[in-house]
C-alpha cells in the first residue's frame, strides 16, 4: 500500500493542502490532521489538491465532508482540485459531487 504524503502551503488568503497517495482507512487520519492544522492556523479558504491521489475510499470522503463543515462554521470554504477519474466516480457514486466544491486543476498548477 502506498504511503500518504500531505503538505500544506499557507498563504495570506489561500491555503493549499497537497495530497499524494491513496486515501483510505489507514491514511485518512493524516489527511484529517493536516486539514485541521490549516484550520487552526486560521485558514478560511482551503484547497485540497488531489492531483496525485489515484484512489480514495469513503474514509477520505468523511474527512473532506468534516473539514468542509468545520470551515463553513468559521466562515470558510473547502475546494477540491485535480480530481482524477477514480475520485470523481466516488464523489458521484456517493452523491457528493454537488456537495463538495471542485475545480478542474490546482490554482498553483502542481
Amino acid at each position: 500500500m502506498p504511503d500518504l504524503a500531505v503538505s500544506v502551503d499557507i498563504e495570506k488568503h489561500h491555503t493549499v493542502v497537497h495530497v499524494r497517495g491513496e486515501i483510505d482507512l489507514a491514511t485518512a487520519d493524516l489527511l484529517e490532521a493536516m486539514l485541521d492544522q490549516a484550520l487552526i492556523a486560521g485558514a478560511r479558504w482551503v484547497e485540497a489538491d488531489l492531483t496525485r491521489v489515484p484512489f480514495m475510499d469513503c474514509s477520505g470522503l468523511g474527512v473532506l465532508i468534516g473539514a468542509k463543515q468545520r470551515l463553513q462554521q468559521s466562515g470558510g470554504t473547502l475546494t477540491l482540485s485535480g480530481l482524477g477519474p477514480a475520485v470523481q466516480r466516488l464523489l458521484w457514486a456517493a452523491g457528493l459531487d454537488h456537495r463538495l466544491d471542485t475545480t478542474r486543476a490546482s490554482a498553483h498548477g502542481r
